[in-house]
């Protein structure tokens, strides 16, 4: 088959369309003959007319959209695709097959991907408990990254991987895509314009339907799953199929819940309009795994109130039936002395103004987050990233936080600058987690 002309596929190509639809999130691991790598040699400098090689870790589900947002770049060609498990990998395989008419090398170990020198970046889709170690890997092997979001499953490994983009010197993108939209930075700079006065209230909605995943026995390994890598860092605990493609969103040793899923998007963009980059003083949550029984560990019912000097930021999650609150389900709503901002979509707000909140100032926009990304690495400054590492890790450890006040029942206290807790040994013991030898986030990156 020969190539065909990119935006031709891009604009015809129902196929594509259908196939990118059709997935959930997945998985996706890697083999490590050394739990940490020797710093690499960078790969080859990218030139301003050459393109940027990737490879994508983990296609099935979120990965299929890395996949499709790359093969809409020109100056970006996916050479590599790689997952643990290889009975997911012929959508991505066909897609790009599509596109350039060949096939993409495909590799089951993460390793051999870090230890390819012809690819220049690595795009991590795997889940959760996978992102900061692969993150790390990435930036000792001398490539730059982008990581889904949350970019780590505890906050110790999400401030490791911040340490390992900076003594790298490599370009690390969050995958908190809202933050490229222009619809949302342009209500962004509304409310940081004063025109709502003070902002002392955010309040993050996370108001999706989950149902039971219902119960499942523990059973053998398919043929095809490497598991012990799928498992990598996280403990090694029997195969259960219910916990695999993503359903281990809701089990602890894998996922963070949907204040870790879908809600960090929200607590991302709460944190932004509040200005914070700090962690804050206080946390408390609670709530439940409510209307059903399942194999589910995480809560489906969520709130979590987090305490500033001059503001509060409430966060809610809500898995059951339930209303919306003006107009938003999935968003954020802002307070201020002189009025509200809500954020309804990822690209869409509305203020409304004065004690009667009349209608005010609105607007929506989109943009391309993996374009972003790509335009910093060419041009190797960080500061161009809308939604650098630094600003990923707070975000994410925001929703550990509130998932560890959920787990301890309790309001912690916490110590900003040093990202911990205040004489609480037991909250401190949940800020990491023990790892697999070979597998081990690294103390000193």
């Amino acid at each position: 088959m020969t190539p065909i002309d990119r935006r031709q596929f891009l604009q015809n190509s129902a196929a594509l369309a259908a196939s990118l639809s059709a997935f959930e999130v997945a998985a996706t691991r890697a083999r490590a003959e050394e739990p940490a790598a020797q710093p690499a040699k960078d790969s080859k400098k990218v030139g301003p007319n050459d393109q940027i090689r990737v490879a994508v870790i983990g296609v099935k589900g979120r990965g299929m959209e890395h996949v499709a947002s790359y093969l809409k770049l020109k100056d970006a060609r996916i050479t590599t695709i790689c997952d643990v498990d290889k009975r997911v990998i012929g959508p991505a395989t066909r897609a790009i097959n599509l596109v350039y008419g060949s096939e993409p090398k495909y590799v089951q170990d993460l390793r051999k991907v870090m230890d390819d020198p012809e690819i220049d970046a690595v795009s991590i889709a795997t889940p959760n408990h996978w992102h900061s170690l692969a993150a790390i890997w990435a930036c000792q092997a001398g490539k730059d990254v982008y990581v889904e979001k949350p970019v780590s499953h505890n906050i110790f490994e999400g401030r490791k991987a911040v340490e390992a983009a900076r003594k790298y010197n490599k370009i690390v993108q969050t995958g908190t895509q809202c933050r490229s939209q222009k619809g949302i930075q342009d209500a962004m700079a509304f409310l940081h314009s004063g025109k709502l006065g003070q902002i002392y209230m955010a309040k993050g909605l996370c108001y999706k339907p989950r149902g039971s995943i219902g119960h499942k026995p523990d059973g053998p390994v398919p043929e095809g799953l490497d598991y012990d890598l799928w498992t990598g860092p996280a403990e090694l605990k029997p195969f259960n199929p219910n916990k695999l493609h993503y359903n281990w969103h809701w089990v602890w040793n894998t996922g963070n819940g949907d204040l870790g899923n879908q809600g960090i998007h929200q607590m991302d963009l709460a944190r932004w309009g509040l200005g914070k980059m700090e962690f804050p003083k206080t946390v408390m949550s609670a709530g439940g795994r409510f209307g059903y029984k399942d194999d589910g560990e995480t809560p489906n019912t969520l709130t979590t109130d987090f305490e500033f000097d001059d503001a509060l930021l409430q966060f809610e999650v809500r898995g059951l039936p339930t209303n919306d609150e003006l107009g938003v389900k999935i968003g954020d709503i802002f307070y201020g002395t002189e009025g509200v901002l809500a954020i309804t979509s990822y690209t869409d707000w509305q203020a409304y103004l004065g004690p009667k909140l009349e209608k005010g100032p609105g607007g929506k926009g989109g943009g391309d987050h993996f374009a972003n990304f790509l335009q910093a690495v060419r041009s190797r400054d960080a500061k161009s990233l809308n939604a650098d590492i630094e600003e990923g890790h707070l975000s994410s450890a925001y929703c550990h936080l509130g998932n560890i006040a959920y787990k301890l029942g309790r309001k912690l206290h916490i110590n900003p600058s040093t990202e911990s807790f205040v004489d609480d040994a037991q909250a401190d013991a949940l800020l990491t987690r023990k790892y697999r030898q070979g597998f081990e986030v690294p103390t000193v990156v």
